[in-house]
């Protein structure tokens, strides 16, 4: 039977996030993931919920299992993973009816397996985010496209929904005879009065059977309920027994350590006792002593401090004999140098007398046999000319050329150089800034007598007007 559910029917996997789908696919596709051919990264490192589902022809659920697959870092579902979603599916319990009368479902409160019920998750069944009624809404819209069989059919039963406080019936017309009426919110009084009547034979069999339906809805969601009361309760005794051995255990190091710290205490205390007496007796040991090394210093300080004279009275002497025998040797040496330098000073004049001799017997002789044959000596001077110099005036001018001819241009030798620079580069010497002046081209003075300092070596535009104003015409 269940080879032609799997041939007529379609496997959907469901993803939820948050208690919201945010993924489906098919079997085969969802096998691929097992199989880690493919990875989804979008679940890295997380335990994800799903929910297989079988789906007929007419996209109406007729089988679910609530199971968890764990992702690695990379996305890849865990190799150990392996739960028989379909023997599970086949073999649930049933649960509501979402349409094409009660489905089976498989979920940790009510698990066919039981070594599996750790692997599987409850639905959440309140009204304003029931499991239920996403699968109902996502299966409806088939994004996957699957294949859908023509679902219209003439006086379609009753449909049941289930809630977080209780189930609600949908009424759709039927055969024409009933408007629909909507969902009916749970009322423990109708649903009472439902049981009671139920038990005393007073509906019809169709309506037992979906008030059958009904009451299996509500045990499910019962179920359900103490299933997350009874994890949560097991979950608050596990904390709670944790608290109190972390408890018991600290107080237990607390008790240690107290324990250890009084111990210590008191041994600290009767060390310190000890030292104390130990040093009261070093102390009084000290001072005995001490007196004792006072006395013997004494003593010994008087003792070398007569040692101390002696040797320094000893060594006083010794060191002013050596430096009277060294006051001798460096008077001798005096002596030695004295004697040296009156020789050197007695040769040195013996050299001048015979350079002098060798100077007016070779050189003075040879200029004078020059003079006497008629030749003259003539130098060339800028703004002197050719300037003969004669034999007693050699020395003179072989000192300072410059000076020689200044004063046969009879201006000083700092006119004379002023002016050889003018002559050299007739130009502007007006100053601009600290370092750069005019540079204009400007007449030669050819003449040193004529040349004026501040004037002549200036341009039209920097020379100064006022320098012409005081000159006196006289005229005949």
């Amino acid at each position: 039977m269940f080879q032609d559910m799997q041939t007529a029917n379609h496997e959907v996997i469901i993803f939820f996030a948050g208690g919201k789908v945010c993924k489906e696919m098919t079997y085969p596709e969802f096998e691929a993931v097992l199989d880690n051919v493919v990875g989804l990264v979008d679940f890295a490192d997380e335990s994800v919920q799903l929910a297989y589902l079988n789906v007929s022809a007419r996209l109406k659920i007729t089988h679910c299992v609530l199971f968890e697959v764990r992702f690695d870092r990379q996305g890849n579902a865990d190799k150990s993973w392996n739960i028989p979603l379909r023997h599970l599916a086949e073999t649930a319990s049933l649960g509501p009816d979402l349409g094409a009368g009660p489905i089976k479902l498989a979920c940790r409160s009510q698990c066919p397996v039981s070594w599996y019920t750790e692997m599987l998750w409850d639905p959440d069944m309140s009204p304003q985010n029931s499991t239920f009624s996403h699968l109902r809404e996502v299966i409806s819209e088939n994004r996957l496209h699957l294949p859908v069989v023509d679902s219209a059919v003439p006086g379609e039963r009753m449909q049941m929904f289930v809630g977080g406080q209780g189930a609600g019936l949908v009424w759709p017309q039927v055969a024409g005879m009933m408007e629909p009426m909507g969902e009916i919110p749970f009322d423990p009084t109708l649903y009472g009065a439902a049981l009671l009547a139920a038990s005393t034979g007073e509906i019809s069999g169709e309506h037992r059977s979906r008030l059958a339906s009904l009451l299996k809805s509500q045990r499910l969601h019962i179920h359900t309920l103490q299933t997350e009361s009874e994890q949560k309760l097991a979950e608050l005794r596990l904390s709670a027994q944790k608290e109190a051995q972390t408890a018991e255990l600290e107080i237990a190091r607390l008790r240690a350590q107290h324990e250890s710290l009084h111990s210590q205490n008191m041994a600290l205390r009767e060390q310190n006792e000890a030292q104390r007496r130990q040093l009261e007796a070093l102390a009084r040991t000290r001072e005995i002593e001490v007196q004792q090394v006072q006395q013997q210093g004494k003593d010994a300080l008087q003792q070398l401090k007569a040692q101390s004279d002696e040797w320094l009275t000893q060594r006083i002497a010794e060191e002013t004999a050596k430096l009277r025998e060294d006051i001798e040797l460096r008077n001798m040496e005096l002596m030695h140098r004295h004697e040296v330098a009156r020789q050197l000073r007695e040769e040195l004049c013996q050299l001048r007398k015979d350079k002098l001799r060798l100077l007016n017997q070779g050189a003075d002789k040879f200029l004078e046999r020059m003079e006497s044959l008629g030749l003259s000596f003539i130098a060339f001077h800028p703004g002197a000319g050719h300037i003969s110099v004669a034999l007693k005036d050699m020395p003179e001018y072989m000192e300072n050329p410059t000076a020689f001819a200044a004063n046969k241009c009879l201006v000083t030798e700092d006119h004379y150089r002023r002016w050889l620079a003018h002559y050299q580069s007739p130009t502007c010497q007006a100053p601009l800034t600290h370092d750069r002046s005019c540079g204009c081209k400007i007449p030669r003075v050819d003449v040193p007598s004529r040349f004026v300092s501040g004037e002549s070596d200036r341009c039209e535009r920097h020379t100064s007007r006022h320098v012409h104003d005081n000159v006196v015409s006289f005229r005949s």
